[in-house]
């Protein structure tokens, strides 16, 4: 997490004074002004840890007002990075090719292309992180189920309880929940996120949701980062039963939930290879549903439905690219062999900036289809 910590904000600084940079090059703004803007600019490079800092003071409403300028600000200056960046390499090419266009403002107009279409994104992506999208699938089997043979599982991911979804966000959230009237509900992960002092009266919300056939949830990494014994008291008084690297059989299915590779990662979870074992044995009966918070997938494990989530679909365009890179099942459904299939969430909250661009957060609505019990 240091390692993690560092390289990003020297990733972020270098981008916020490449913006400054920019801004000196095309204004010329006082030596005193320019004081003024660097110890801004200091301030929100280092608003995640700030954000932190007062949410274990419990200065929540501080907390919250810098979390909301300082991630908002880290989407705007990406996205102006990006964009800018990109006309610079435009820009250089046109008066490479035409020497004449060096007399043109190009500096200034671009620069100003720029900074409006940031602006409008980041507002765009605001409101849009805030319309959940429900998204219907249908998977047939020829296994028994009950309830005529039909079972609905409601699958939220990475919801990011935390300073800013929380109260009505959460509110509306669940009421699409309700409205699908799901049979089984799963989280697959980061239903936390930061200080759960705060968070913890959240948890009754999730209480008036009671699926016939029960709550399951797993463990994010963000889970760990938020301190897992914390965050397993936070899901229980929601009213999910955690699953952790433990099988379930219930409604014709069997639920396998999958710890997150994070806890092995730190040395709090042994990885004992139960569950591939356990399904290569023949002994796992019935439709076989995985939940498994990254999207990885284990060819030696038997299941016949996984649902992970964790890449957020990218959550601000264009960064589906780079989760690309680390995640080759990115966000969708994923045909991955016969009767065996992988579906990945872009999620329901967010992380850091609360800005989804061309990535809208969804609640995920599957219909498991087929043949009925006696």
């Amino acid at each position: 997490m240091i390692i993690f910590l560092l390289t990003f904000l020297c990733l972020y600084g270098g981008i916020n004074f490449y913006a400054f940079a920019r801004v000196r090059s095309i204004f010329q703004f006082p030596a005193a002004v320019q004081i003024i803007v660097v110890v801004l600019l200091i301030l929100l490079i280092l608003a995640p840890i700030l954000v932190r800092v007062a949410e274990n003071l419990h200065l929540e409403e501080i907390a919250k007002a810098v979390a909301y300028i300082g991630y908002l600000w880290m989407a705007f200056i990406f996205l102006f990075f990006l964009l800018n960046f990109s006309f610079d390499i435009i820009r250089y090419l046109v008066t490479y090719f035409y020497p004449g266009g060096k007399s043109m403002p190009l500096g200034i107009i671009f620069f100003s292309v720029a900074v409006f279409l940031s602006f409008v994104l980041v507002v765009y992506g605001f409101f849009d992180a805030q319309r959940i999208h429900v998204k219907n699938l249908e998977v047939k089997t020829e296994h028994f189920l009950p309830n005529d043979g039909k079972i609905r599982i409601v699958q939220i991911s990475d919801v990011h309880v935390g300073l800013i979804i929380r109260e009505q966000r959460l509110h509306k959230l669940l009421d699409i929940v309700r409205q699908a009237n799901p049979d089984i509900l799963v989280s697959t992960g980061d239903l936390l996120d930061g200080e759960l002092d705060n968070v913890m009266p959240e948890a009754r919300q999730f209480i008036t949701i009671k699926p016939a056939f029960g709550k399951y949830a797993i463990m994010g990494n963000h889970e760990y980062y938020a301190g897992i014994k914390r965050s397993l008291e936070f899901t229980s008084k929601a009213g999910f039963e955690v699953l952790r690297d433990e099988v379930r059989q219930v409604a014709g299915l069997t639920i396998f939930g999958a710890d997150d590779i994070t806890g092995r990662r730190m040395g709090i979870v042994k990885d004992k290879g139960f569950y591939e074992k356990l399904s290569s044995s023949g002994q796992v009966k019935g439709f076989i549903l995985l939940l498994r918070h990254q999207p990885f997938v284990n060819e030696k494990e038997n299941f016949n439905l996984q649902l992970s989530g964790h890449t957020h679909g990218g959550q601000i365009f264009p960064f589906r690219f780079i989760t690309r890179l680390f995640f080759e099942n990115n966000y969708g459904y994923y045909e991955l062999g016969k009767n065996k299939l992988l579906y990945v969430s872009r999620g329901t909250g967010t992380w850091g900036p609360p800005v989804r661009i061309f990535a809208p957060p969804e609640i995920t609505i599957i219909d498991i289809i087929g043949k009925k019990a006696e």
